[in-house]
């Protein structure tokens, strides 16, 4: 036993330099792990600061685009407003002349009643009535334009 006690000191002296050279490489693994989280750190914040400036590039574009598509559109949708204005208006003009085209007698009044017609008709888009002008007696004048007025009521 005492011959292993004799060894002992050398053994220990081995592991206490293997312990101390353990401990500077634990230490060079801890200094070394701090140094890679604070590269890592600074790495995210440059893409976070990057990722920001490029969103927010890319905001500008978009904005933009979206103020250029606004004023191209503007004055198509404002051509479409006055069309719309239009449509809801020809009708209920076209029913008051027609209303004041029935009024009057059939004989002289059937040029009135076929001018309301043709606006009626150009109104709707249907020309198939021109064919039939000179076919038309008055009564059966009168009943047409009946029908075209229950359209637009």
């Amino acid at each position: 036993m005492r011959q292993m006690m004799e060894l002992d000191p050398e053994l220990l002296l081995q592991e206490a330099l293997e312990n101390v050279e353990l401990g500077h490489q634990l230490e060079g693994l801890w200094e070394s792990a701090s140094q890679t989280r604070d590269v890592l750190k600074q790495h995210i914040n440059d893409l976070k600061g990057t990722l920001a400036k490029l969103l927010d590039e890319r905001l500008v574009t978009l904005l933009q685009e979206v103020g250029t598509i606004k004023q191209t559109i503007k004055s198509p949708l404002d051509d479409c407003q006055k069309l719309i204005e239009h449509r809801v208006n020809t009708p209920e003009a076209l029913v008051r002349k027609g209303e004041i085209a029935t009024v009057g007698g059939v004989g002289e009044e059937n040029e009135k009643l076929w001018s309301f017609t043709k606006k009626a008709l150009h109104y709707n888009g249907v020309m198939w009535m021109t064919t039939l002008r000179h076919k038309m007696t008055g009564s059966s004048f009168v009943n047409v334009l009946q029908i075209i007025l229950r359209m637009y009521m």
